[in-house]
């Protein structure tokens, strides 16, 4: 088969080389009445026939390799057809592995039971994990799956969610006064109202005015602002004055650098600020790699802990102590507060090795 392509292929470059060695036709040769000389049909025949030639040419040279795809198509589907029969005959006649088996009524009900309980196990460990997650965290604690439908729950979300609303709401008209105070001044800058004489103009009391009003405005925005964010980072206090939501601080990590971006934007009074970071720092001098040997972690006299493994199959803490199960990394999961209800949270990883 390859040869014959061969052949039709070089048939088709002969022609087109015996097109390109006649004679070129004449450009009248196209036109009337020179085309219909005896020269010129003889020539436009020789013309048409060698075009006819070398679209033929092509069109079986595409046939046959049509063709030849096809029967490489079919080998393949032959080759998996035999390895599918080979697979098969490795395996005992009545298993659900075989192909021939796998519409078996038999052979559905087990693979059905076999994903029911695998939906199972998946289902218990989920299950697990959210009771394990809940035991790590005080009763009263809203982030207990137990307690997200209490009423005291629902209305701190509510009240935190009513909070950063407010923020982004007073965000989003700074930035719309911000606009319109450009907008302003490349409508009147080219009036030059700083000059004496051009004060009296109506459009240049109109632009003071106008500029007025937006900075009294932004003035007001931005008192807001800093209201809002002075209730994201202060404990709000019920009628008993007991903290019922407290501020948290999230920290990407207990390093220095991380602490500091994370307290620098909070209203902490500058003695807790130290009280945080100081503390933060004595948590991030664990090592970071112990051996598989218990290790307590260091307490503070000033704050408030509280420490959970989000890894428990590896390690698990409780009083300050950390129970090694295994080699791996135990991520722990860090929470210490101030007398005043500022709360940090963060993680340190340790890894345990033999």
């Amino acid at each position: 088969m390859q040869k014959m392509i061969k052949i039709i292929v070089c048939a088709f470059l002969v022609s087109m080389m015996n097109f390109v060695s006649s004679p070129t036709a004449n450009a009248g040769c196209q036109d009337y009445p020179e085309s219909i000389t005896p020269i010129c049909v003889a020539e436009n025949l020789a013309i048409a026939k060698l075009a006819q030639e070398a679209y033929e040419a092509a069109q079986i040279a595409k046939r046959l390799q049509e063709e030849q795809t096809a029967r490489d198509n079919a080998a393949k589907d032959a080759a998996e057809r035999a390895a599918t029969i080979a697979t098969d005959n490795a395996l005992a006649p009545d298993d659900c592995a075989r192909s021939t088996n796998r519409y078996l009524q038999r052979c559905i009900d087990i693979a059905v039971e076999k994903a029911r309980i695998e939906n199972e196990n998946k289902s218990a460990a989920d299950r697990a994990a959210i009771i394990a997650a809940d035991n790590a965290l005080a009763p009263d604690d809203c982030a207990r799956s137990t307690n997200r439908y209490v009423q005291r729950c629902i209305d701190i979300a509510v009240e935190k969610a009513r909070i950063e609303n407010e923020a982004i709401d007073s965000i989003k008209k700074i930035s719309e006064l911000e606009v319109l105070q450009k907008l302003a001044f490349d409508k009147f800058t080219s009036n030059k109202c700083d000059q004496a004489a051009n004060r009296i103009l109506q459009v240049c009391i109109e632009s003071k005015a106008g500029a007025d009003a937006v900075k009294k405005e932004a003035a007001s925005l931005a008192a807001k602002i800093s209201e809002t964010q002075a209730l994201l980072t202060k404990p709000l206090v019920d009628a008993n004055g007991e903290i019922i939501l407290t501020a948290l601080l999230r920290s990407k990590s207990l390093s220095t650098k991380d602490m500091k971006a994370v307290l620098d934007k909070s209203l902490l009074s500058t003695t807790e600020k130290k009280l945080l970071s100081a503390y933060a720092q004595t948590l991030n001098n664990l090592k970071s790699t112990q051996s598989l040997t218990d290790f307590k972690i260091p307490l503070s006299k000033s704050l408030t802990e509280d420490f959970s493994s989000t890894t428990p199959k590896v390690c698990t803490v409780a009083d300050g102590v950390v129970k090694s199960l295994k080699s791996g990394a135990c991520v722990l999961s860090i929470r210490f507060t101030t007398e005043s209800g500022y709360e940090v949270q963060s993680t340190k990883k340790i890894t345990l090795k033999k």
